[in-house]
């Protein structure tokens, strides 16, 4: 996909579909969020406090998406927080899609220079969010978070073994330019959220995606932040069912690699 954009923000960005955006200086952090757990609305507003003074003058616009939700998630809950947070976009998708269709959907709603997108909980803290939109600020196109060893060392052992697989197989199949693709952080700007909305896994390998294809492209500078999870994160466990699922995604990856050898 590809983007025209002539001028510092404020610009008219103009897309091959037609679509034209008007950018304004600030960023946009993107929150996915599917059957959320225990008082995550006293715990988001209170992350959104913590980003709005590290981020000064930087005007922020929190965008969460709701993927089809179960439980937890009411029109309540929506209520509080509207009340809350000023301008706040609440995208209510009424059918579980994926995680990567739920960022999809939240980027189509992004109208700032930058966007970040992180999980609900905040789960690398609000100071990840900061020193991506610094790495943009820099020149990079695309960020990602990167999670070293001792992320590893605090996993549940089936966990740790799939993530040093798919870790592998982004090193030596997709040959991506960071270590770490599916860490819950990423940073870019308007010619990277050209690049992730033209992806179409609707699962969690959208990152490796988008990835993927950001790096197909020699223009986009791409580049990595450590980033450390905060203390009192839990891991939750994937089931057999969604691992086959990813695999299948993980094979449309590595067959649109060949095919564009």
């Amino acid at each position: 996909m590809y983007l025209e954009l002539t001028q510092a923000p404020p610009a008219t960005v103009i897309y091959e579909t037609g679509e034209q955006i008007v950018l304004a200086p600030g960023l946009d952090v993107i929150l996915p969020c599917w059957n959320p757990s225990g008082p995550w609305v006293e715990s988001l507003i209170r992350h959104y406090h913590d980003v709005l003074r590290l981020m000064g003058d930087v005007p922020v616009q929190l965008i969460l998406v709701n993927d089809g939700s179960l439980r937890n998630f009411t029109s309540q809950h929506m209520s509080w927080l509207e009340a809350a947070i000023p301008g706040i976009i609440i995208v209510n998708n009424k059918q579980n899609r994926g995680k990567g269709h739920a960022v999809r959907e939240g980027v189509k709603n992004s109208r700032h220079a930058y966007q970040v997108y992180t999980d609900l909980d905040f789960p690398f803290g609000v100071d990840a969010v900061k020193k991506a939109y610094d790495q943009l600020q820099q020149g990079l196109d695309v960020v990602a978070g990167e999670r070293g060893a001792a992320y590893l060392k605090e996993l549940p052992r089936k966990r740790r073994v799939i993530t040093r697989i798919s870790r592998l197989l982004n090193k030596v199949v997709l040959r991506l330019k960071v270590n770490d693709a599916q860490a819950g952080l990423k940073g870019f700007n308007a010619h990277g959220r050209s690049v992730l909305l033209n992806t179409t896994i609707d699962g969690f390998l959208y990152d490796s995606e988008f990835l993927y294809k950001a790096g197909k492209n020699p223009r986009l500078k791409i580049g990595a932040v450590d980033v450390y999870c905060r203390p009192g994160i839990s891991f939750s466990a994937f089931k057999i069912k969604l691992l086959l699922k990813e695999l299948r995604n993980y094979c449309r990856i590595i067959t649109s690699a060949n095919a564009a050898k």
